[in-house]
């Protein structure tokens, strides 16, 4: 991800809804309650402008027990923290049932950028009307605010949130999370009902394998300093007042020493003896590609990016197969992207490889940008770059100096692309690689390009590249490659991401774009 996300609970366990399922619902705090409430806010604002910025955060989301902006001070924290220049994100988990308009004056007035709130807002049909939530919502969008809405996914409330769906603009998603006493598994016919109102809902049906490595991309704040990693981890050794404290003064130290900002790395072990992340807070905030990819830098507050098309890597990427992956493929396709394939593989073998999810693509750039495939509305378009007749020759010959064996990919007797495949054991060295373009170039002229993928080395022509590849199959779509999304994991994926959008690597050594 871009920068931290950090979350914050308070003490506050109190909703003015009351909800038969919920343990908060009208549960009336005392002033002395609500105190306490507001100076443990109060102090983590403090401790937030001094420390958080040296940590590297670049959001805030709040998830209290209840409902907390029907309180100004929760407004008027917000605010504040949106006026931070290093802040990109600040919202909260409400129920909406606040006046928009007052609400939002309170943030305003306070200083607040409304460009930066983003809002998770949770429909409960026991509480009010679809189209009184539903009107409050479009009143938020209207006002500039990015926002989410959601609802538990109870079957017997299905047609309810059919009429929501339809009720909502269709610019905000509307997310549903697993119901978890339902007692059994969802039928085969409630699932697909909840994926026509929510398309990334799989997600929701296969929670990914906890991993701890993944989990540095947040920190979850208690109102009395205690730190999680996420809402359901356990309680880390350090405080909260405590890491802003040691990243100030780490900060201070850098600054006299070299004059050099730099963030501070919060260095304690991740620890984690949950076998799944089984909820969305918990998920959705893992440093992985996937989750930027479905909605955006900061995928805690669950709006979706929507990106016009996506070019996936398969070896590394799609392959091996994750549950997680196939959920997030499937919300795309219905979500309206379209989805590509972006190999140094050749079509068919491509798509053998990857015969469970191939419904979900429209073709995709094959060969390493030699074979351009589109798949529309029943017909198919395509596009190759052949090699020059006379460097089959010269490959031929290359196979007794190097030990090699020559494999072909043609069209209509044509060569498309061509590998020189030596033993598993004896990959291509850079000096090996450059011998081969020397002959190449001396014996049959320049245009073409060799890149190494263990111990195959493969030819294809000059133009031939994934990023190409893509500029082609975005002029066949109609759209621009900055509306776009590409997802690798070698150096031969990073033109096509640099092309997509801006670079950056992960620490899984992926590429993927902000």
């Amino acid at each position: 991800m871009d920068g931290r996300t950090v979350l914050y609970r308070g003490s506050l366990k109190s909703c003015n809804y009351h909800c038969s399922y919920c343990p908060f619902s009208k549960k009336p705090l005392s002033d002395k309650e609500l105190r306490k409430d507001r100076e443990q806010w109060d102090i983590f604002i403090r401790t937030f402008k001094k420390g958080s910025g040296e940590m590297g955060v670049g959001a805030l989301m709040i998830t209290p027990y209840g409902e907390a902006l029907i309180h100004p001070w929760y407004w008027e924290g917000l605010a504040h923290i949106s006026a931070l220049p290093w802040i990109e994100a600040v919202g909260a988990q409400t129920n909406f049932s606040f006046s928009a308009e007052k609400s939002l004056g309170i943030f305003t007035a306070a200083g607040g950028i409304p460009e930066k709130l983003k809002l998770w807002a949770t429909f409960h049909p026991e509480m009010t009307t679809v189209l009184e939530f539903a009107k409050k919502c479009g009143q938020m969008e209207v006002r500039g605010v990015l926002l989410s809405a959601g609802a538990v996914g109870v079957p017997e409330n299905l047609k309810l949130l059919q009429e929501l769906r339809k009720e909502l603009p269709k610019e905000i998603y509307l997310w549903l999370n697993r119901m978890d006493g339902l007692g059994r598994p969802y039928t085969e016919e409630e699932i697909e009902a909840c994926l026509r109102i929510d398309p990334y809902f799989l997600r929701e049906l296969t929670p990914p394998p906890a991993e701890e490595t993944h989990c540095r991309g947040r920190l979850f704040v208690e109102g009395d300093g205690r730190l999680r990693l996420c809402n359901i981890g356990q309680v880390l050794d350090e405080r909260w007042e405590g890491i802003c404290q040691r990243a100030e003064e780490s900060f201070a130290e850098v600054q006299e020493r070299d004059g050099q900002k730099q963030v501070w790395d919060f260095t304690q072990e991740p620890k984690c003896k949950r076998k799944r992340c089984t909820c969305y807070l918990a998920y959705g905030g893992r440093e992985e590609e996937w989750n930027r990819m479905l909605f955006g830098s900061y995928p805690l507050f669950r709006i979706p990016r929507r990106p016009k098309a996506v070019f996936l890597d398969i070896q590394g990427t799609l392959i091996p197969e994750k549950e997680a992956v196939a959920a997030g493929l499937e919300g795309l396709f219905r979500d309206g992207s379209f989805l590509f394939f972006a190999t140094t593989l050749p079509f068919e073998d491509g798509i053998r490889r990857c015969k469970k999810i191939c419904r979900f693509f429209s073709g995709g750039v094959f060969a390493g940008g030699a074979h351009i495939v589109l798949e529309r509305d029943g017909e198919k378009k395509e596009k190759f770059l052949f090699l020059h007749d006379s460097l089959i020759q010269v490959l031929e010959s290359l196979e007794k100096i190097f030990s090699c064996r020559l494999l072909t990919c043609k069209k209509n007797g044509k060569v498309y692309k061509a590998t020189l495949l030596r033993s598993v054991h004896k990959p291509w060295e850079k000096k090996e690689r450059d011998e081969v373009l020397a002959a190449l170039a001396n014996m049959a002229g320049n245009g073409v390009r060799c890149f190494a993928e263990g111990n195959c080395l493969q030819i294809v022509d000059a133009k031939a590249d994934k990023a190409g590849g893509i500029q082609v199959l975005c002029e066949w779509l109609g759209i621009a490659p900055e509306e776009t999304y590409a997802i690798g994991d070698s150096e031969e994926d990073a033109g096509m991401v640099r092309l997509c959008g801006k670079e950056r690597r992960t620490g899984e050594g992926r590429y993927g774009f902000v």
